[in-house]
C-alpha cells in the first residue's frame, strides 16, 4: 500500500470518516490562522514599543527635562551677575524647605582675598522687624499683651524712669491738633502707622533712653491713617519686648526664635561686634564705576546728569572700604544671619499657611500678614506682602498672600528675601545677599571730584544724586528673577 494513500474503509463508515477528516483539517487550519495572527500581533506590539522608545529618545535629546532647563536658566542668570556685573554675595533658592540652589560669588574680605562662602554671615538690617513682630505675637499668645491695645496702657512709673522724661502720663498729639490725645496701639507700631517721627538716636544709649528721646515729639499724622517708615516704631516695640518678657531683646530672640528653630548662625548683637566679633561675618565695601564714552543729551541743566547718561560701557575703577558709611547711626545693625537661616525662618512661618510653625500659631501668623497699613497695603508687620485680591479690607485675615518679600540694608550690605506660594502646600523662597554697594559716576571728572564726605552727608541728598547714582547690585531684582526660574 502506498504510504500516501488513506486506508480502505467500508461504505457504511465512510461518511463518518469523512466528517472526522474534515473536522481534523478545519482544526488544523484554525490553528494555523491563530498562529499567524499571534505572530502578526506580536510584530505590531514590538513595532509600537520600538516606535515609542524612539520617540521618547528624540524628545529627550531635543527637549530637555524641566529640571535641566531650570538649572540652565539659573546658571545663566547667575553668570550674568557674577561675570558681567561683578556681583559679590550669596544667592539661594529653596522649595518646600529644601535647598535647590545655593551659590557664593565675589569676596567676603577683599584685602585678604577671602572668597565668599555659602555659609557667610550678613548684617540683616531691618529684617529685625520680623523678629520683633514674631516676639510680640508670641507674647500675645501667652496672654501677656493684647496688640490692639494702646501701648501706654502697659506703662508704669518704672517705664517713665527708664525713659528719663520726668513724667507719669503720655498724651501723643498730632501737629496742629493739640487738644486731643491720640491712641497709639502695638499694631500701629508694627505696620508703621503710628505717626512717630524719625529722629537721630544714640545707639549706645539704653532702649529706654532712646524711647525717651522721641516719645514726646508731635506725631506726623493720626495713628492708623497713614504710613511713615520710622525706626522709632520698632525701637519702642523692642523696649516693650524687654519690659514684658523681663529678658534682653538679644536673649529673647536667641531663646525663643533662633534656638527654637535650631538656627546655626543667626544672632543679635546690639553693639554690632564692638564687644564680640561674630564668626563668618562678611566685610562691606563700595565699588566705584564710571561710564565710558558717556554723553549728556540736551542742555537741560535742571535734571541730574546721572539721569541723562547715555550708557555705552560701565567701567570698574576700584573697591573701597565701607567703614565710614557703617559708622553712621543705625539701630537695626544688630541682627546677623546666613541666607540658609533666613530661609528656615520664612519656611517655618509662612509655608502651608503656618500650619507647621514652631514659632507661632496659624492665626497669629494670619494676623501678622493680614493686618496691614491702610495707606500702604504692601506693608504688613515686619514684611511686605502681595494679596491676590487687593480690594480686601486691611483688617481681613482670612485671605493668604501670594507673595511675601522684604529687603534690609545695613551700611553697604543689602539682603533681600522673596517668597511665593503657588498653592497652599507649595512654597518657593529665593534670596540674594550682597556685601557691597556701587557708585556710578557719569564721567571720570565726576569721580575725581568725589569726596567721602559727600557720601555720608545726609543733608545733601540732592547733591549726591547730581554727582553719582547709588546701586546695590539689583539684589531685589535678582531674588525675584531667581524665584521665577522655578515657577
Amino acid at each position: 500500500m502506498n504510504s500516501e494513500e488513506l486506508p480502505f474503509a467500508p461504505r457504511e463508515t465512510s461518511n463518518s470518516l469523512q466528517q472526522q477528516l474534515s473536522s481534523y483539517h478545519e482544526r488544523q487550519r484554525n490553528k494555523q490562522r491563530r498562529h499567524h495572527h499571534s505572530i502578526l500581533f506580536g510584530r505590531i506590539i514590538v513595532g509600537f514599543v520600538a516606535a515609542s522608545l524612539l520617540t521618547l529618545l528624540l524628545v529627550a535629546l531635543w527637549w530637555p527635562a524641566p529640571r535641566n532647563m531650570r538649572a540652565i536658566k539659573v546658571q545663566t542668570l547667575l553668570d550674568i551677575y557674577e561675570k558681567e556685573r561683578n556681583f559679590s554675595g550669596v544667592v539661594q533658592l529653596s522649595y518646600n524647605g529644601e535647598t535647590k540652589w545655593q551659590q557664593a560669588m565675589g569676596s567676603a574680605n577683599v584685602p585678604f582675598q577671602q572668597p565668599m562662602k555659602v555659609q557667610s554671615v550678613f548684617p540683616m538690617g531691618a529684617h529685625v522687624q520680623l523678629l520683633v513682630a514674631v516676639a510680640m505675637y508670641q507674647l500675645q499668645e501667652k496672654g501677656v499683651v493684647q496688640l490692639s491695645n494702646p501701648i501706654d496702657d502697659y506703662w508704669t512709673k518704672k517705664d517713665w524712669q527708664a525713659f528719663g522724661t520726668n513724667q507719669t502720663s503720655w498724651c501723643p498729639q498730632v501737629q496742629k491738633r493739640t487738644n486731643h490725645c491720640e491712641r497709639v496701639t502695638f499694631q500701629h507700631l508694627l505696620y508703621m502707622g503710628s505717626g512717630l517721627e524719625s529722629k537721630h538716636l544714640d545707639r549706645m544709649a539704653t532702649l529706654g533712653r532712646q524711647v525717651g528721646s522721641f516719645i514726646n515729639t508731635p506725631l506726623k499724622f493720626i495713628p492708623g491713617t497713614n504710613y511713615h517708615d520710622a525706626k522709632e516704631n520698632y525701637i519702642l516695640l523692642m523696649y516693650m519686648i524687654e519690659r514684658l518678657s523681663e529678658l534682653t531683646f538679644a536673649h529673647y530672640v536667641t531663646l525663643h526664635i533662633f534656638q527654637l528653630l535650631g538656627l546655626q548662625s543667626a544672632g543679635y548683637d546690639p553693639f554690632d561686634g564692638i564687644v564680640q566679633v561674630h564668626t563668618g561675618l562678611v566685610d562691606q565695601y563700595i565699588q566705584y564705576y564710571q561710564y565710558e564714552n558717556a554723553s549728556i543729551s540736551g542742555n537741560n541743566t535742571s535734571v541730574s546728569p546721572s539721569k541723562l547718561i547715555l550708557e555705552k560701557h560701565l567701567h570698574y575703577v576700584s573697591t573701597g572700604s565701607c567703614a565710614l558709611y557703617q559708622a553712621l547711626e543705625n539701630p537695626f545693625d544688630g541682627f546677623v544671619s546666613t541666607s540658609t537661616d533666613m530661609h528656615f525662618i520664612y519656611w517655618d512661618l509662612f509655608h502651608a499657611q503656618g500650619q507647621y510653625s514652631k514659632l507661632l500659631k496659624p492665626w497669629s501668623i494670619a494676623d501678622l500678614l493680614g493686618i496691614r497699613n491702610p495707606a500702604f497695603r504692601a506693608f504688613a508687620q515686619g514684611v511686605g506682602v502681595t494679596f491676590e485680591n487687593e480690594n480686601e479690607k486691611a483688617e481681613t485675615t482670612m485671605n493668604w498672600p501670594t507673595r511675601i518679600a522684604f529687603c534690609g540694608t545695613s551700611g553697604c550690605a543689602t539682603t533681600c528675601m522673596a517668597m511665593q506660594m503657588p498653592s497652599a502646600n507649595i512654597s518657593i523662597v529665593a534670596s540674594a545677599f550682597t556685601n557691597d554697594m556701587r557708585l556710578h559716576f557719569p564721567s571720570a571728572d565726576a569721580l575725581h571730584a568725589f569726596t567721602p564726605r559727600q557720601l555720608i552727608n545726609k543733608q545733601n541728598a540732592m547733591l549726591r544724586e547730581d554727582l553719582y547714582e547709588e546701586n546695590n547690585g539689583d539684589v531685589n531684582t535678582l531674588a525675584w528673577k531667581l524665584l521665577e526660574t522655578f515657577l
